[in-house]
């Protein structure tokens, strides 16, 4: 693998027409999903107890997402890295929509197997969109290339608007045709992600085939700020990248999980339930040009410290007040954290691999990253069962230890370059 090495700032290399198209296009189809994908941190839990009667496991639908989509990951990359990202894309949201209809009708029959059986097919799909991040990196040189996956990642701020009048619109439209909000709800998904199936057909060429000739749509850079040289060692990097993707995205759903049940306790609404989840949403996404601007300005580095930071002060805000203002406060500081950390560890897995293994190395990351997404949600609700809600606020500190020591130990001459 090949450490990238960019020779031109972000500020003077120009984005071509075509690349701002299907940047859009990727951006769009991001918001569709990301509209769908919000239930399962608001209704997830919610649901496995009205389904199972307890909070022991109310944590396992999101943790069953995350397994799926650790399933996924790496033998989605390998058939993008093959077949293209338009192949993985498309499965991805077919998939998504078949399990959330199976969920819908898991509520509607009082079926917990049935549930699972939802939920894992709608967390294949959704991972295997993951890929979207894959498709937006292939397009940019690498001194822009933090912008271009923050800028697809911001469709999921349009997302985080959808979710709650999807919500809204189970509420009002369930007693009319008799069903409960819960299933209506994840039946409203599949109309919601439709379209974007018309937007992936409209995405032309396919990203990778753009990787592969990346020099033709940016041709007043030199070659090697198109392509980047081979420099460093990329081990180091890779280490501290996913440590820190693992660390962020593990923390963040296992909080999640158990945030939108605490309020629930609390007497809060459906409704203000989403709107806490869209505002962690909107920190996740509403910031991420910004942070891929800094990234791609000022370091990969700097970015993911911050980020793990913020994700820290977050989970303490969570696990300290029962003030919905301060736990959906501190839920959108743990959004924010993400968003420096992944897009930061995202950036440098693509930086240091070519488009023919880029698919492959992020379906890596995400591997693990939804690995530790699928268990610790588990272990959260055995901890706050036992010892109550403080408990996933000091695990949620304790996660982020190690990969802070591995990115204070990593070297970055310049954003995207890591000496060996």
């Amino acid at each position: 693998m090949a450490t990238q090495t960019p020779d031109s700032t972000s500020q003077t290399v120009l984005i071509p027409p075509l690349i701002r198209h299907n940047t859009l296009l990727l951006a769009l189809t991001q918001a569709v999903v990301g509209a769908g994908m919000q239930l399962l941190p608001a209704l997830g839990a919610i649901t496995v107890v009205e389904l199972l009667g307890n909070n022991t496991w109310a944590g396992i639908a999101t943790a069953l997402a995350g397994l799926a989509r650790m399933l996924t990951a790496y033998p989605v990359g390998r058939l993008t890295d093959a077949r293209g990202r338009k192949a993985g894309l498309y499965l991805g949201l077919v998939g998504a929509m078949g399990g959330a209809v199976f969920t819908g009708w898991a509520v509607v029959a009082s079926s917990f197997w049935l549930f699972v059986a939802g939920i894992l097919v709608f967390g294949a799909g959704v991972g295997a969109t993951q890929q979207l991040r894959v498709a937006a990196a292939d397009m940019y040189p690498p001194a822009r290339r933090s912008e271009g996956i923050s800028l697809v990642l911001m469709g999921s701020l349009v997302g985080a608007g959808l979710s709650p009048i999807l919500v809204w619109l189970a509420q009002r439209l369930g007693p009319e045709v008799g069903q409960s909000p819960l299933s209506l709800a994840w039946f409203l998904v599949p109309p919601f992600i439709l379209p974007a199936l018309l937007l992936l057909a409209h995405l032309r060429p396919d990203p990778k085939q753009i990787a592969h000739n990346l020099s033709a749509y940016y041709p007043s850079l030199p070659a090697a700020s198109v392509a980047g040289e081979s420099r460093g060692s990329s081990r180091p990097a890779l280490s501290a990248a996913t440590w820190t993707g693992v660390a962020a995205q593990g923390q963040m759903v296992m909080l999640m999980a158990m945030t939108s049940l605490a309020l629930r306790h609390q007497g809060c609404s459906f409704e203000l339930i989403s709107v806490s989840v869209a505002i962690h949403v909107i920190g996740m996404f509403g910031f991420s040009w910004f942070v891929g601007k800094l990234a791609d300005t000022y370091g990969r580095k700097p970015v993911m410290l911050t980020g793990l930071v913020l994700s820290g002060l977050g989970a303490v805000l969570v696990a300290t007040s029962p003030a919905y203002t301060i736990i959906t406060l501190g839920t959108f500081l743990v959004g924010l954290g993400w968003s420096g950390a992944y897009v930061g560890a995202t950036t440098v897995v693509t930086d240091v691999t070519g488009p023919g293994e880029r698919g492959r190395a992020v379906g890596r990351l995400d591997l693990w990253s939804n690995g530790a997404g699928a268990i610790l949600p588990i272990l959260a609700g055995f901890l706050v069962e036992g010892l109550g809600i403080w408990a996933i606020g000091l695990a949620g500190v304790v996660i982020l230890m190690y990969p802070l020591w591995l990115l204070l130990r990593l070297g970055e001459e310049k954003p995207g370059v890591y000496p060996s």
